[in-house]
């Protein structure tokens, strides 16, 4: 079992858009954390609106990798091990452990495709990876942010997915050298609202208070519960209609 620190308190809630709430279609977001040895690591994944079984494949990614790159920790390997090449091997056996799964349900990589944004960060260092949309904010002790932003395709509305045949070239590293008192992972559903203009920064009105209640809590599932409850509140309904995911880990 890995050791957990609780200097990291992580929160986490994956709803459903208004969007899909009308056509009574399941969430495709989906969220993953673990920690080991005082090291966090935490995926957030946005199933692909145009692929049947999104929903699967962004549950499948999002756990597996976080399993995946929990065992590699408990086994000795470093955070600077798995910038260096581990987590995209380990990218890489999640993927084609979906693609297994494909192939038994009689369904193509593609029918699961989903975007991935996760984070692996230590005591004094770590680094964000990234597949497609969805964003990532490591907050600095200085008060500054070191934001990892979607990346889209040629055309409107196109993104990159862990099932694309050029998932590697796609996939981005960005270091996080120092210390953070906070790390938070969002699907593009929460970015309208959670990112500044021209995603610049946190939005400060909400993500302040959101943070604020989360610090008094007494407990991550209490915590999780109101993420989810200000997440689904209709008001987002006026700002998007997508599924909405939103991952905070905070140091004590």
């Amino acid at each position: 079992m890995p050791i957990v620190n609780q200097q990291w308190r992580v929160f986490g809630a994956s709803v459903t858009g208004k969007a899909h709430l009308d056509k009574d279609i399941a969430c495709q977001d989906a969220h993953a954390h673990a920690v080991v040895n005082d090291v966090l690591v935490a995926v957030v994944c946005d199933g692909a609106g145009s692929a049947r079984l999104s929903e699967q494949g962004a549950q499948f990614v999002a756990t597996h990798a976080v399993q995946a790159l929990a065992g590699r920790l408990e086994q000795g390997a470093t955070v600077q091990d798995l910038q260096d090449g581990a987590l995209a091997g380990t990218l890489a056996q999640v993927r084609a452990a979906l693609d297994d799964i494909a192939g038994a349900a009689s369904a193509t990589l593609d029918d699961y495709a989903c975007t991935v944004v996760g984070v692996v960060m230590g005591p004094d260092a770590g680094f964000f990876f990234h597949l497609g949309d969805g964003l990532g904010v490591a907050q600095r002790m200085d008060g500054g942010e070191l934001i990892s932003l979607p990346a889209n395709g040629e055309y409107a509305n196109e993104t990159y997915f862990i099932s694309g045949a050029r998932w590697r070239e796609q996939l981005r590293l960005l270091a996080i050298p120092q210390a953070v008192r906070g790390v938070v992972l969002m699907s593009d559903g929460c970015m309208p609202f959670a990112m500044s203009k021209n995603n610049a920064a946190l939005y400060a009105p909400f993500m302040d208070a959101v943070q604020g209640y989360l610090r008094t809590v007494e407990s991550s599932e209490l915590g999780n519960t109101a993420l989810a409850s200000t997440l689904a509140d209709p008001r987002t309904h006026q700002i998007t209609g997508d599924d909405k995911t939103l991952l905070l880990a905070l140091r004590a």
